[in-house]
């Protein structure tokens, strides 16, 4: 059995002028990260091993939320997260997820909220929000061996939570 933890990152800043890839975390961003990192440290769900889209708003998110863990992985830096769809993401897990038990991917929307749903086994697909705002983390367990055998509609979602909640 494996965990997957999928995070939307959290709430990014709109300044002028700043491409999209660059646009930093707002303050509520900022402030939401931690609350997500305490959330995961407080239910022993400290990951293995991170793949972290390229954009600066999922790098801040995750170096805020991995630093109030005692030790955190050192993240992987994945250009295929970066906006990307479920179907790709799924493939980056299985590609990237190497030894790990508990994987985190932080990325962007649609992508991340679209895999959850399409992870979910049947019956459990319910549990997965209509919305998934920014900061929400959703904890899935599969029933697989290897990251390379992860597949649509088999995993458990043991939690969608927001902004830590």
């Amino acid at each position: 059995m494996l965990r997957l933890l999928l995070l939307r990152h959290a709430k990014s800043d709109w300044p002028q002028g700043v491409d999209d890839a660059d646009r930093p975390l707002a303050a509520r961003g900022e402030r939401d990260a931690r609350v997500v990192g305490e959330a995961i440290l407080a239910r022993a769900l400290t990951p293995d091993a991170a793949l972290v889209s390229p954009a600066r708003r999922t790098r801040e998110t995750w170096s805020l939320a991995s630093a109030v863990w005692p030790a955190a992985p050192e993240p992987s830096i994945v250009d295929d997260v970066y906006l990307a769809s479920s179907r790709r993401l799924l493939q980056v897990v299985r590609e990237n997820g190497g030894s790990a038990r508990i994987l985190l991917l932080v990325g962007h929307n649609p992508g991340i909220h679209d895999l959850v749903d399409t992870l979910a086994a049947p019956g459990q697909r319910a549990l997965v929000p209509l919305d998934f705002p920014t900061a929400t983390l959703a904890v899935l367990d599969a029933p697989v061996d290897h990251w390379a055998d992860l597949a649509p509609q088999t995993a458990t979602v043991r939690a969608v939570t927001r902004r830590g909640a």
